[in-house]
């Protein structure tokens, strides 16, 4: 039996900022947010969720007293408090994850400006790509603010809910490896664990550790980290 390997990553490293965007709803952002955290948490790298889409998926499903309490779930889609929330969470958490709407709103863009990592999640499917595509362009326009002179913030794709034996995620991964796009190795298939989790508020990691879910998310949770730190390093 596999099992997953736990970081001994101390809290005290630069907290690192993920932000979740896409203008495109259904995507699993805020099961990738859930999911992320619960792993983080249980690497012991000190997670905090900011929860920016204004219907408020993660904050409304959180559990204080349930098996991921320990994570602070902040509910704010306020376009002016956004970075601020961001920024002094980053001071106390190892890392940081924030959701964002289904939509382009200025909130969105204003998480995006705080973030060390955009991981833009697409379905394989035309108008999932096209949006993500967008959203892939967005933060480099952005990278061109004063803002993020000499902070370049990183960009991932990452596909969702990616069903077995199908042809399309390969043709998509064809056409992004072809058009130079950072799609990510790791892709999130469509399983029953993660709609189980989180009616209970909770994630594979936490549920089936032992599941192929879970070593999807910790896939994800590394590459995620080696952009972020990344990031960092140029930073320096």
């Amino acid at each position: 039996m596999r099992t997953l390997e736990r970081s001994n990553a101390a809290t005290t490293q630069p907290g690192k900022v993920i932000v979740l965007a896409t203008g495109k709803g259904g995507v699993g952002k805020s099961t990738l947010v859930r999911s992320l955290a619960a792993h983080w948490m249980l690497a012991g790298r000190n997670p905090a969720v900011v929860d920016a889409d204004p219907e408020h998926r993660v904050a409304r499903r959180h559990d204080k007293t349930g098996a991921m309490a320990a994570i602070p779930v902040i509910a704010d889609a306020n376009e002016d408090t956004i970075g601020t929330r961001i920024r002094e969470l980053k001071a106390q958490h190892g890392v940081v994850i924030v959701d964002t709407a289904g939509f382009r709103n200025k909130t969105q863009i204003m998480a995006c400006i705080e973030a060390d990592v955009v991981l833009i999640p697409m379905k394989p499917a035309p108008d999932d790509v096209d949006e993500a595509v967008a959203m892939y362009e967005l933060v480099q326009e952005l990278n061109e603010t004063p803002e993020r002179k000499g902070r370049t913030i990183q960009a991932a794709l990452v596909l969702t809910m990616v069903k077995r034996a199908t042809v399309i995620a390969r043709s998509v991964q064809r056409d992004f490896l072809k058009a130079g796009l950072p799609l990510l190795d790791i892709e999130i298939k469509e399983r029953v664990a993660y709609p189980e989790s989180a009616i209970r508020g909770q994630a594979p990691s936490i549920t089936a550790p032992d599941g192929e879910a879970a070593f999807e998310i910790a896939a994800l949770a590394e590459q995620l980290e080696q952009l972020g730190e990344q990031n960092h390093v140029k930073a320096a």
